[in-house]
Order: structure tokens, then sequence, then C-alpha cells
């Protein structure tokens, strides 16, 4: 059985970190249903909105920085005003994840792209690296 050197297995394990960080970058939300925590740190939200459907009150506890809020309670009424383009890049989370599939459900059948859901929600993006807001 032949071994690999450890200054071969260390520029293989770099060379695959390289890779993986480069394509990260370019994940496309439109094609996706669940997202990753920490694949949502490398989301530029200049490109996409991004909804915390939790109640008032968890968003005054934080919040994502950079996120919209959209209480589910208010989801089916003040929708089009949020994200009044059907086409634009949208990702939704809540505390832990069951909020958000209902508001991506219903989004989805008003004809939206597809709007991932961040898995395991706000508390799993904060310990991946998302910035805290109050």
């Amino acid at each position: 059985m032949k071994f690999l050197s450890i200054k071969t297995l260390c520029f293989a394990m770099c060379s695959l970190s390289f890779i993986s960080n480069t394509f990260a970058d370019q994940i496309d939300v439109t094609k996706r249903t669940i997202l990753k925590p920490s694949e949502t740190i490398q989301l530029n939200l200049d490109d996409i909105l991004l909804i915390d459907v939790r109640t008032q009150k968890e968003w005054d506890d934080g919040h994502i920085k950079g996120a919209t809020h959209l209480p589910l309670k208010d989801f089916k009424n003040k929708l089009s005003e949020v994200a009044p383009d059907h086409n634009q890049a949208i990702v939704v989370y809540c505390s832990q994840g069951g909020r958000a599939i209902a508001a991506t459900k219903y989004m989805n059948n008003l004809g939206y792209r597809a709007v991932p859901v961040v898995n395991g929600g706000y508390l799993l993006m904060l310990s991946a690296g998302h910035q805290n807001s109050k």
C-alpha cells in the first residue's frame, strides 16, 4: 500500500479548500430550496433579498444584518410591497425553519422563483458568522 507524503496531502487539502471557496460565491439561490447556514454567509445581500419572517419581538431581540423584516402574520398582506419582483433572488429565514417553509410555499404558489429556506434558522446563521443587528 502506498501512502501520500505529508507535503502532498497538505497540498491536496489546500487545493480543495481553495476550489470550494472559489465556487462558494456562485450559489444560485433561485435553483435551491434549502441553504445551509454556512452557505448564507457567502451571499451578497446587495443582490439578494433576505426576509426574516419571525415575530416583532424576535426581530427586536436581534436579527441578521441586512435582512428585511416581514412577519409571517403580515406576509400575505405585505409581500407585494417588500418583494414586488417575482424574479428577484430571495432567501427566507425564521428561528428554526417552519415559518420560513410556510412563507416560501406561499411565494412559490404566487409564481416567485424558487425561494430557499435557511436550514436551522437565525441562531445557526449567527453561529455561521452573520452579524447580529438590533
